[in-house]
């Protein structure tokens, strides 16, 4: 046995258990730090992305001042009103939404008001975008409430469907024909299509012709499906931080050239495959109308880039402001258009010169109107319904 030797300083045996106390104590801090810093990240990130989502643009913020009482009652409802479910084949449509100026049934179709369906009444089903769905306008003044208003001051019943889906190609438009014709009990005498918009953005945005809107977004999820059904980490990535991250990483990145710059020659060549397509859905589509005994009408409807309105101030500072948010769309846009009008078919009407003459502001964004707008636009719909070519 070792004893002490005297006079000599021996250093404290080593007390195992309180080191390891006092690491799990500072590994504990450490812990609870960083998780009240991601969360407190989060919180912030999370925070400043609904206040950014709520954000109204100039327009906007005009319309809920100006407007009347039932306009600004649309603008309370119309964020709770975006929501969207599952739609097989067309992939999306509105959830139901039961407000005063927005109201949605179970199909996710919109109401559409001084309408009057039963078994014999002359029945239009409409289909389009967001500008036929109605977006910056209660029901009251859609443009399918308003085309139904133009029959009941003529002193005609009329049955109007309003089919419009925000971000819908023509496409998906005549997916959903398909079906409702499948299924419903009540056939159309018409059927219209109010297009133009979203078959050039839908270019646009994903370089390639007849794909839905986001479509590259939608391709990207169900091609990574697989790999989140997995054990890992990729739940990270969807994360307010890592977003935050992403973002602070692109702007200290050296800037690379961008890919996404658009030339007339892009423009001519999308153009070309847009209004290819336009036309063999219309032929489809007028292979349905000789089955099911429907009059088909396609309308590509008035676009800010496209006609020759004299913009009011605001209306011009939208227009800046949609050309710096999107470089090159307008060219893509007066293309394809330039193309439709050039077409000869007798079920084809061109309205995107519809507004030139009118000085006061319709414009809510780049194909949006106001209510006068949409009252011009449902003016010349009804003339084309009650006038068909010989």
């Amino acid at each position: 046995k070792n004893e002490p030797i005297a006079g000599v300083h021996q250093p404290p045996p080593t007390r195992y258990g309180s080191l390891a106390r006092a690491f799990v104590l500072r590994l504990c801090v450490a812990v609870t730090l960083a998780v009240i810093f991601v969360v407190g990240v989060e919180l912030l990130t999370y925070w400043r992305g609904v206040e950014n989502q709520h954000s109204m643009g100039p327009e906007v913020e005009a319309a809920v001042v100006q407007g009347t009482a039932e306009e600004r009652e649309y603008w309370r409802e119309q964020e709770p009103a975006q929501k969207v479910q599952y739609e097989p084949y067309v992939l999306w449509r509105r959830a139901p939404f039961n407000g005063s100026a927005i109201s949605i049934n179970a199909d996710g179709i919109r109401r559409t008001l001084h309408t009057h369906c039963d078994a014999t009444t002359f029945t239009v089903w409409m289909f389009g975008d967001s500008v036929m769905w109605g977006w910056g306008s209660p029901d009251s003044e859609t443009i399918p409430s308003l085309v139904a208003a133009d029959y009941e001051k003529a002193g005609r019943q009329v049955c109007i469907v309003n089919y419009g889906e925000k971000g819908w190609a023509n496409t998906q438009e005549l997916f959903e024909l398909v079906q409702q014709l499948k299924h419903a009990d009540r056939k159309p005498d018409a059927v219209l299509f109010y297009d133009g918009g979203t078959e050039a953005f839908t270019a646009y945005e994903n370089k390639q012709v007849d794909v839905h809107s986001n479509y590259l977004d939608f391709k990207n999820y169900l091609d990574t499906w697989i790999t989140e059904r997995k054990s890992g980490f990729s739940y990270l990535s969807r994360s307010n931080t890592y977003r935050l991250l992403e973002n602070i990483a692109a702007r200290v990145s050296p800037k690379e050239e961008s890919n996404d710059s658009v030339s007339e020659s892009d423009a001519q060549t999308w153009s070309r495959a847009i209004m290819q397509n336009y036309q063999e859905n219309m032929n489809i589509i007028e292979l349905l109308a000789k089955q099911y005994g429907f009059r088909p009408i396609f309308v590509w409807y008035p676009n800010m880039a496209v006609g020759h309105k004299q913009l009011t101030p605001d209306e011009a500072e939208l227009s800046r402001r949609l050309k710096k948010r999107f470089p090159g769309m307008d060219l893509v846009y007066r293309a394809a258009y330039e193309r439709c009008r050039e077409i000869s078919r007798p079920d084809l009407y061109y309205l995107g010169d519809l507004l030139d003459d009118t000085k006061t502001p319709l414009y809510r964004g780049v194909a949006h109107l106001n209510a006068t707008g949409n009252q011009i636009a449902a003016d010349r719909l009804f003339q084309i319904l009650e006038n068909p070519p010989n």
